[in-house]
């Protein structure tokens, strides 16, 4: 199937559901109208301090076959902040024929300048799948071992553990698959190559981005940091810990605190219906995005997925261990939680 590709990413994370129902074998995407900016004269292609990356591995595999499922990017500014609505993606994909396609993503910032990020899409013939399911990484704080905080406990991983471990991760070719191809392959709609894995980070701990990021981009591991929207310095790391290989989604606005009676006590479960898709309708405006959703010290009730499920949310997660499976609620997965004082060797076994 010919896929053309004229659309933002806003579409692309709230659009997929009508994108898998689509009954006509050739798609064109519809583009969508893109934030009003203020432009200044400034040379063509110069990117300026725009950072923008694509959404998962650069290099996507696709079956012959099956519908292309289409990633996304992000983008921020340190003026502009977010630019991820302002993201045009074009190109084309035909899943009937084997072969490279190139799937480009294209922002400007309110001065004009502009930057962008290219996808590989190849479509094979034939794929070594995943099977069974998919395990996605639970990660928190990171820190330097020769200047250790105070209060470390085992959700604090050392640079001397996670980088032997994206290490790994890199000489074995594992895929990491964007959102929008997690969701379709826990619906059982998508293929997703063998060794796929999803690396995520709560909290949007200093330490995190100090330490962490910087060892993300060195290996070009892309990773999801869920970002807590209250925190009034999350704009501003963001912003200055920017690496097309992370990106933001939610950990909620504000229910990341005391209140609630189930489980480890997080609002939540004291929070309605309402009042949840309105936090993370918040969020959103924080992040730029709302495509995965970690719930808040893991906390959930029957009322709290449906609210969640109501926002379009492809993805959330839970901290219950365990691997993403074919077939699960996709608003109640659990997560393979990574601790700071464990081994290489179990490291591996979790995610084998």
């Amino acid at each position: 199937m010919a896929v053309a590709l004229v659309i933002t990413v806003g579409v692309i994370a709230h659009g997929w559901f009508a994108r898998q129902s689509a009954p006509s074998m050739q798609q064109q995407l519809p583009t969508t109208a893109h934030k009003s900016l203020t432009r200044k004269t400034v040379p063509q292609l110069d990117p300026g301090n725009i950072v923008i990356g694509v959404n998962g591995s650069e290099t996507t595999y696709v079956l012959k076959g099956e519908q292309y499922v289409e990633g996304g990017a992000h983008a921020i500014e340190p003026e502009d902040g977010v630019l991820t609505d302002n993201i045009v993606t074009t190109g084309t994909v035909d899943t009937n024929t084997p072969g490279d396609y190139t799937v480009q993503y294209t922002v400007h910032d309110s001065t004009g300048h502009e930057a962008s990020a290219t996808r590989t899409v190849k479509v094979v013939d034939t794929m070594d799948k995943q099977t069974g399911g998919i395990p996605v990484l639970m990660y928190h704080y990171v820190y330097d071992p020769a200047n250790p905080p105070a209060d470390v406990d085992a959700n604090w991983i050392p640079t001397t553990s996670l980088e032997p471990q994206l290490q790994y991760l890199t000489q074995n070719n594992f895929y990491y698959p964007s959102w929008p191809e997690v969701r379709a392959f826990i619906d059982g709609k998508h293929s997703l190559p063998k060794n796929s894995i999803v690396m995520t980070f709560d909290d949007g701990e200093p330490h995190f981005f100090q330490y962490g990021t910087p060892l993300l981009a060195k290996y070009k591991v892309p990773a999801t940091s869920f970002i807590i929207g209250a925190d009034g310095e999350a704009l501003n790391k963001m912003k200055t810990y920017a690496t097309p290989y992370l990106e933001y989604e939610s950990h909620s606005f504000d229910m990341h605190r005391a209140g609630g009676t189930v489980g480890h006590g997080g609002r939540i479960s004291a929070m309605s219906h309402q009042e949840i898709v309105d936090d993370l309708k918040q969020s959103e405006q924080v992040t730029g995005s709302l495509q995965a959703f970690a719930y808040p010290f893991g906390d959930t009730t029957p009322d709290a997925i449906e609210a969640v499920r109501e926002t379009g949310t492809l993805a959330a997660f839970t901290t219950q261990y365990g691997w993403a499976d074919v077939g699960a609620d996709p608003m109640n997965l659990p997560r393979v939680r990574i601790q700071g004082t464990g081994s290489l060797d179990t490291f591996i076994a979790a995610i084998q």
